[in-house]
């Protein structure tokens, strides 16, 4: 079945492909992203590295996800 072994790869390597583009959203535009506007806006003369964007975006979006589930539980009962 060299035919299923085509299309099972070429599957498998499209799959991989569009896998890559969505973590590479995610991480670099929605976390780097909104870590780099932060670091900006507290420190705007110094060039923030990708690690520190990437954490403090990363605690950003942790601190809203804890906030809306505090909320959420405070409003719903």
């Amino acid at each position: 079945m060299p035919i299923g072994d085509i299309a099972s790869e070429a599957l498998g390597g499209i799959a991989r492909v569009i896998g890559r583009i969505i973590v590479e959203l995610l991480f670099e535009v929605i976390i780097q992203g909104t870590g780099y506007v932060l670091l900006r806006m507290f420190r705007p003369r110094a060039e923030p590295s990708n690690t520190a964007c990437a954490v403090v975006g990363l605690l950003f979006w942790v601190g809203v996800a804890v906030a809306g589930y505090w909320l959420h539980s405070h409003v719903v009962t």
